[in-house]
C-alpha cells in the first residue's frame, strides 16, 4: 500500500513541476512581449489579464507542489520533544486536520467560480474569468488529497 502511495505522489509531484514550469515560462514570455511590443505602440489587448491569471495559478499549482514536497511552512516545535510513535500520530492528525480545512476552501470556492459563471464575469480576452478560477479549487482539492497522503506517510523531517 505504501509503495502505491508513494507512486501517486511522485505521480502529482512531476505532474505539478511540469505545469509550474510551463506556467512560469508562459507568464515570463507575456510579460516580456507585452514591454517589448509597448515600445512599438503595439501590445497584447488580453496579455495584462492573461499574467494575471498566470500569477494565480503559480501561486494555486505552487502552494500543491510545495506541500508535495514539504516545502510549505509548519510549526514543528514540539515534534522535537515527541518521541516517533507520538511524532507520527501528531504528524497524521496535523496532515488529516489541514486536509478538511483544505477541502472546506476547495468547496466554498467552487461557490464563487460559480457566482461568477453566472454574473459572467469578464477573464481573458473572450474567455471568461471562471475558466482561469477553477484552479482555486481544483487546487485546494489536490492540496486535500496531498495531505491526506502525507497523513499516512512518514512525517517529514
Amino acid at each position: 500500500m505504501s509503495q502505491l502511495l508513494d507512486k501517486v505522489a511522485i505521480a502529482l509531484r512531476w505532474i505539478g513541476n511540469v505545469l509550474l514550469v510551463g506556467l512560469f515560462l508562459t507568464m515570463l514570455l507575456v510579460a516580456a512581449l507585452q514591454v517589448i511590443a509597448r515600445e512599438f505602440g503595439l501590445g497584447l489587448y488580453w496579455g495584462d489579464d492573461l499574467v494575471r491569471m498566470a500569477v494565480l495559478w503559480v501561486t494555486m499549482v505552487g502552494a500543491v507542489v510545495a506541500i508535495g514536497d514539504s516545502k510549505h511552512i509548519r510549526i514543528d516545535l514540539i515534534d522535537r520533544f515527541l518521541s516517533e510513535l507520538a511524532r507520527r500520530i501528531a504528524w497524521a492528525i496535523s496532515c488529516l486536520g489541514t486536509a478538511v480545512i483544505c477541502a472546506v476552501f476547495g468547496y466554498f470556492s467552487l461557490d464563487m467560480v460559480g457566482w461568477d459563471y453566472v454574473d459572467g464575469t469578464p477573464g481573458v480576452g473572450r474567455a471568461p474569468a471562471w475558466v482561469f478560477e477553477t484552479v482555486i479549487p481544483g487546487s485546494a482539492f489536490l492540496m486535500t488529497l496531498r495531505f491526506t497522503l502525507q497523513a499516512f506517510l512518514k512525517p517529514a523531517t
